[in-house]
């Protein structure tokens, strides 16, 4: 069955996009609480944490196993660090649960996955905060791996998620080979927004966003030097740095497109030696175009 697709361009945006005003503060420009990192991974939550602060958010917090804590101090400048009990050395577990879910409290969105790791634990974790948060949820990487082959676990939510995997992520939580997906890549995605109520933004070289509604969207922007290591905790941040700056379920949108349209202007200075901090460095330019 033809699926239809809209654009995701600068006029889609342009519409999404809030104008801030001119009595704003750091608290009505967007709060993100990121729940991120472990050993060997804590780029992951950097470049998450930084994407979403260029993207315009006024505070973004990051919370972090305690025994990193002292890395997240040294590289993040701007982002403020929350240290959470751990389940072993470097890594999240249940411990936390119940302190993550009273700090979610306080902020608009959190975004929950960038290189959390796979630790039993830590995907117990995952799993139980996501269906008990009464904020709103973006769910990224290893944040998705925790429902691999699950996926109707999400419908318990109480908020409408925002899920952003890659196409072998969401092969993995449908229970299908990434082939079988590509045969039909456009229905299934649509018919997993619909049927798991979230929305689902399915990155690849088109990505599409799909709602629960039915309507699809596909991006306009982008090229191949963006297919880099860390790229995708780079949109997962932008999403949630653009959350309470746009329009009802538009951060989604928004990201992508700023996301992508950052990766074309990197592309112009980097060809595809891009890195995806490269990206982050343009969020701003992309703004103001805006």
């Amino acid at each position: 069955m033809k699926v239809d697709l809209l654009p995701i361009n600068k006029e889609l945006v342009r519409e999404i996009m809030l104008p801030r005003p001119r009595n704003c503060h750091k608290g009505t420009c967007g709060r993100v609480l990121i729940i991120a990192g472990s050993t060997g991974l804590t780029g992951a939550a950097v470049m998450a944490s930084r994407a979403a602060m260029r993207a315009g958010a006024g505070i973004v917090s990051l919370a972090c196993g305690e025994s990193l804590n002292n890395i997240f101090e040294i590289k993040l400048t701007e982002v403020m660090t929350i240290p959470v009990k751990e389940a072993e050395k470097g890594y999240l577990g249940v411990e936390g649960l119940d302190f993550l879910l009273e700090k979610a409290e306080q902020f608009d969105v959190v975004l929950m996955g960038p290189g959390l790791g796979r630790q039993d634990s830590t995907m117990e974790l995952v799993r139980e905060f996501v269906c008990r948060t009464e904020t709103s949820l973006i769910i990224d990487a290893d944040g998705l791996y925790a429902f691999r082959g699950q996926c109707s676990l999400l419908k318990k939510c109480n908020h409408v998620p925002v899920l952003t995997p890659h196409l072998g992520e969401l092969a993995a939580l449908l229970n299908i080979s990434v082939s079988e997906l590509q045969k039909d890549r456009c229905n299934i995605i649509k018919k997993t927004a619909e049927e798991n109520n979230v929305i689902l933004t399915a990155k690849s070289e088109e990505t599409i966003v799909a709602y629960p509604d039915g309507r699809m969207y596909v991006t306009t922007v982008g090229n191949p030097g963006m297919a880099t290591a860390g790229s995708g905790d780079v949109l997962a941040g932008t999403i949630g740095g653009l959350w309470s700056q746009t329009k009802a379920d538009g951060a989604p949108l928004a990201g992508v497109y700023v996301h992508g349209r950052a990766g074309d202007l990197a592309y112009e200075d980097y060809g595809n030696g891009l890195i995806a901090t490269d990206m982050i460095d343009k969020i701003g330019k992309v703004l103001l175009e805006l």
